[in-house]
């Protein structure tokens, strides 16, 4: 990611997001997005961000429990709060620190932009990788996500089935979230990530129920935590279902030892719902109640 400073100083009409967003339900803001396409039709979700006077764009990543940025000259003199370990989907980690930042606005093309102030994002070291917008930047916001549209809309019209379902809160303080999933006859979770280019499958679940997928003869790249690219082997998932008539034939899917990832996050957690999945549906989701968000989806 790449953020420049502005030449000059601009007044925007932005709308702050609080934990009870109440006021924010009469204000309808339209996000663009950028996307970039891949093999086995993943990609990822680009949002154009503002931080201080600094603009740039940030990969959306729902599987981060909070917005990530790599140690740059823009963000060296933001404030350390304390240091923490960031965890990718893999389970591979890196020591880093917690910054604040003033005031963190997705630039909006249509309504206000939308903001947090004195927000806490997670400044890791120099690397490759994306600079990542975490789950926690949507607390108390209501919002939908049209890939095919290319758009993240806070407080319109809903877009889903019209059928909203529980989020399963995961981790030990309930920071990530997942939905309730069937392969076939087997019960499991998966952890929706916006983040991952490709859906993936955990190991030990693939070897235990061989029959629910057909490998196919190639692989596939995957991004670790540090922007290394890795090499891992490609299936098709003969039927998974979301549940409410919401079923998937023949999805790709890539699959490694979810480990690290698994004790973070319960041993349920089998499946990563990512970008190809994703994109098959119209979204809507609601983190009013912390303690109980839903989602919805319809399938296009």
């Amino acid at each position: 990611m790449k953020f420049f400073r502005s030449a000059a100083f601009f007044l925007f009409a932005v709308l702050f997001m609080s934990a009870s967003a109440t006021a924010a339900e009469r204000s309808r803001s339209v996000i663009p997005l950028t996307l970039t396409e891949d093999q086995y039709a993943g990609g990822r979700i680009y949002l154009p961000v503002r931080i201080s006077n600094v603009m740039g764009t940030m990969r959306l990543d729902t599987g981060a429990s909070s917005t990530r940025v790599r140690l740059a000259p823009w963000n060296k003199d933001l404030p350390a709060l304390g240091q923490s370990l960031s965890t990718g989907a893999s389970g591979a980690t890196m020591r880093c620190e917690d910054v604040e930042a003033q005031n963190v606005e997705l630039v909006a093309d249509q309504g206000n932009n939308v903001a947090r102030a004195k927000y806490q994002i997670t400044r890791c070291p120099p690397g490759d990788a994306d600079d990542l917008l975490g789950l926690d930047f949507f607390k108390g916001a209501r919002f939908s996500l049209d890939i095919d549209r290319r758009e993240l809309v806070f407080f319109g019209d809903a877009i889903g089935s019209g059928r909203p379902k529980p989020f399963r809160r995961l981790g030990p303080e309930g920071n990530l979230v997942g939905v309730d999933l069937r392969f076939g006859n087997m019960a499991a979770v998966g952890l929706f990530d916006t983040g991952a280019e490709v859906s993936a499958v955990d190991q030990q679940f693939l070897r235990k129920h061989k029959a629910l997928f057909a490998p196919v003869n190639a692989k596939a790249q995957a991004s670790g935590v540090g922007g290394k690219r890795m090499s891992m082997q490609v299936y098709k998932i003969k039927s998974i279902d979301l549940g409410g008539g919401r079923i998937l034939r023949d999805l790709y899917a890539i699959s490694y030892d979810f480990g690290g990832l698994r004790a973070a996050l319960g041993r349920n957690v089998s499946f990563l719902i990512g970008y190809n999945l994703i994109r098959k549906f119209d979204w809507d989701f609601d983190f009013r109640t912390p303690t109980a968000p839903t989602w919805d989806a319809k399938l296009k």
